[in-house]
């Protein structure tokens, strides 16, 4: 056990837990409060809080092991795709869905499509981000045992069960506070790692020579142009088509508000992945990647290599904080799509606030453990991983999305077999492996865009009242959204036969 660096990880993990307790009443009182914080955070805490349920344990850990594992091209591929996360869904969704007064994903395609596709995207959502929790806990097991000391299954079931608690207590609230702290101690922590790598090889470009000269194939394109495009793709879709990134607009004060949050968290991000190409080189440099079990494990190896103890540890606290800052966000999107969007709307409506809470609650426990079981022996490196959990979202109910809130002539019919279609086809491209890794969504997603518009074009249009609220997620007086979440009754639900 390295006992310094364990001691700052408990104490952290201590401290996030904490802030779960003091928000507990708070977000019990309400599901609102539960799920969006009550639409009342602002644009500084937001800005981190959207940065850090972005940043997951694939933009620190798995992006540096893919990169130095693949070759740097790779990582910029991921990279380019997730700098342009957070502007991509600034311009298309972000003050769009934050007028839409709903407090989910699924909520949103009920108000806009109806009762099915409602039913059908809360299914995706808890598939796709119970398994996106896999690549969180499995870097936390890797975190764990290397710190702790301990064998890595009990790693991951120890912290995936400590972040878990803070979720399920605090909901949107704790989650939200708890990003604040991680999203700064995370980014601060990269990019001190990222100085003393530089001044430890005497600046970038004499890095980048010491990488090659032990890796000379460190600089090469080694995976077919599919696998970088689908990945570019899956992640510059992923503040659109992803519920836990998606559910902090829903909290934002307004839609200028969610808007500037985007903004400042982009900024983050870059300088996130900026010092993350500064740790991937180092990575390379070290020419270790082959004597690990495990080449996600690189990161860790880096910052054994340049930083003190106590420096170390605090940037173990940070690379938990990216996990921690995702995994708790992945865990509120399962409870919502089971608690509230499964169960409130659709089996008992009459179901009072503290019971939906209540269920988020152990809904969210359930989750974890299923993400545990599953994390004990992961499937792939983390960065693919993720990348498939962006490719099945992006084509399964990312197109749909993007034309219900643009498109006013996208029906429930054309809605459904796009969600349907997408995230069919994309399964059966994922397990028939005919495609190079991380390339299925652009067959899926494609396929997903014909059958929508194709679909809603051969059926009736929607109701005049469907067609005029797509005109009010793009209105700019914030006072006639607020008018009408307030005028939607709670539970209120849109006739299924529209």
């Amino acid at each position: 056990m390295r006992i310094t660096e364990a001691i700052i990880v408990l104490l952290y993990l201590l401290f996030m837990i904490g802030i779960g307790l003091y928000f507990y009443r708070r977000a019990r009182s309400s599901s609102s409060d539960y799920y969006t914080a009550g639409s009342n955070i602002n644009t500084f805490v937001g800005a981190f809080a959207i940065a850090a349920a972005v940043a997951s344990s694939s933009s620190l850990m798995g992006a540096v092991g893919s990169g130095v594992t693949l070759g740097l091209p790779y990582f910029f591929a991921y990279a380019f795709g997730a700098i342009g996360i957070l502007p991509f869904a600034m311009f298309l969704i972000s003050g769009q869905v934050r007028r839409a007064g709903v407090k989910t994903m699924p909520d949103f395609f009920d108000q806009r499509f109806g009762r099915s596709v409602q039913i059908l995207s809360a299914i995706i959502v808890v598939l796709a981000m119970t398994f996106y929790m896999v690549p969180q806990l499995t870097a936390s097991g890797l975190i764990g045992s290397y710190v702790l000391g301990i064998d890595y299954i009990w790693a991951v079931i120890i912290l995936g069960l400590g972040f878990t608690i803070y979720a399920a207590l605090g909901g949107m609230w704790a989650i939200t506070y708890t990003d604040l702290f991680q999203g700064a101690i995370m980014l601060l922590g990269v990019m001190v790692l990222a100085m003393f790598i530089l001044f430890d090889h005497s600046g970038i470009f004499t890095l980048l020579s010491d990488a090659l000269a032990v890796d000379p194939n460190f600089g090469d394109v080694t995976q077919p142009w599919m696998a970088y495009f689908g990945l570019f793709i899956a992640f510059l879709w992923f503040g659109i088509i992803s519920p836990s990134v998606v559910m902090r607009n829903f909290a934002s004060r307004d839609a200028k508000t969610a808007r500037r949050s985007s903004m400042w968290g982009t900024l983050i991000y870059l300088l996130l992945f900026l010092s993350g190409m500064v740790v991937a080189m180092a990575g390379a440099s070290l020419g270790i990647a082959d004597q690990l079990d495990n080449a996600d494990m690189i990161f860790v190896s880096v910052i054994e290599h340049y930083l003190p103890p106590i420096v170390g540890g605090i940037m173990l606290a940070g690379l938990l904080a990216s996990i921690m800052s995702s995994a708790d966000a992945m865990l509120l999107a399962v409870s919502a799509g089971v608690a509230y969007d499964i169960y409130k709307k659709n089996i008992n409506k009459d179901a009072s606030e503290r019971l939906i809470t209540l269920l988020s609650l152990i809904v969210m426990l359930v989750a974890s453990v299923a993400g545990i079981l599953i994390a004990i022996n992961p499937p792939q490196l983390i960065a693919i991983m993720v990348g498939w959990v962006g490719g099945f979202l992006l084509s399964s109910f990312g197109i749909p999305f993007v034309l219900g809130i643009w498109w006013k002539r996208a029906n429930k019919q054309g809605a459904f077999a796009g969600m349907l279609g997408g995230a069919v086809v994309f399964l059966i491209l994922v397990s028939l492996q005919i495609l190079p890794t991380n390339a299925e969504p652009i067959i899926a997603a494609p396929i997903s865009l014909l059958l929508t518009v194709g679909v809603s074009l051969m059926t009736a249009p929607p109701s005049r009242e469907i067609q005029n609220q797509v005109d009010r997620y793009h209105t700019h007086i914030e006072a006639e959204a607020k008018a009408e979440a307030v005028i939607q009754p709670e539970g209120y639900g849109y006739d299924s036969d529209r």
